[in-house]
């Protein structure tokens, strides 16, 4: 009987942990962040730009995030989840909103965003920038916005 006490025990403790702990506070990521690529010069003379804006905020306790990728002959705007803590996040992909011609499955990982110090960190996953071919898998790309919304 003993062994059926303390099984029964554990279950419960197991139960009641699952069931009691605290969801992951990502209030410090609600905001709006931007990111311009390095232009890059045309083969017609024009620098060619492209500007990424990235908008999270929190609905009923889950944090969704819209991208939006606007420049050279390209537009792409995205719903994206929001996971991770307060030292790293994963913008995963939901869905299409406008534009974009990419083979994205529900719960892709886009990018990575994690905060060094003051900076932030993003590490390239599927979505990347699109004017040089040879960025860096890992920069200080995003920044807080300076922009109103």
């Amino acid at each position: 009987m003993k062994i059926k006490s303390s099984y029964l025990l554990s279950l419960g403790l197991l139960f009641f942990s699952c069931h009691h702990s605290q969801p992951v506070n990502l209030d410090s990521w609600i905001g709006n962040y931007e990111y311009e690529e390095e232009p890059v010069k045309a083969n017609a003379g024009y620098a060619m730009v492209m500007e990424w804006s990235l908008s999270i905020e929190k609905q009923n306790d889950t944090c969704n995030g819209i991208v939006e990728i606007n420049g050279q002959q390209t537009y792409i705007k995205l719903q994206a989840a929001i996971s991770g803590d307060t030292n790293t996040i994963a913008v995963t992909y939901k869905n299409t909103i406008e534009g974009g011609n990419e083979n994205f499955r529900n719960g892709d990982t886009l990018f990575l965003l994690s905060k060094k110090g003051d900076a932030l960190v993003t590490k390239w996953k599927l979505l990347e920038p699109g004017l040089s071919p040879a960025h860096e898998k890992e920069c200080n790309c995003f920044i807080p916005s300076r922009r109103h919304s």
